[in-house]
């Protein structure tokens, strides 16, 4: 199943994080988001994303998710949270932006987007946007 990390207590982030990718990036971001208060868990690809969104429904309020992971995109994986009404936050990381919007019409609904590479300030700043 997906990896927690711990939350650094007094900082400032509270939000319930699930990070889907299926690189080391994955753990870097959700790294950085448990040093700044969040609680983080991780899924290495769409299909067990979906399983921890799926066991936990009302958990998370945030996701990040990679679109190119094996057994599931990250573009199938939001189509099917939007088509189920999960009430969470949508964020994107991809290095193939320009290949997506030519290839997925019409494109889900996101809350965010982060075009890889990015600098952790950017990271810091879409989920800042994202919070309350």
């Amino acid at each position: 199943m997906g990896v927690e990390f711990s939350q650094r207590k007094g900082l400032v982030g509270d939000m319930k994080i699930l990070v889907c990718d299926d690189e080391n990036l994955g753990r870097t971001v959700a790294s950085v988001l448990a040093f700044m208060g969040h609680q983080v868990e991780v899924a290495s690809d769409g299909r067990e994303a979906l399983d921890l969104i799926r066991a936990k429904p009302d958990f998370f309020n945030l996701l990040i998710t990679d679109n190119r992971m094996p057994r599931l995109t990250g573009v199938e994986l939001i189509e099917k949270l939007r088509a189920s009404n999960f009430a969470l936050k949508i964020i994107m990381m991809t290095g193939y932006a320009t290949q997506i919007e030519s290839e997925v019409k019409p494109l889900p609904r996101l809350d965010g987007f982060l075009s890889k590479p990015f600098k952790a300030t950017e990271l810091l700043e879409c989920v800042k946007n994202l919070e309350g």
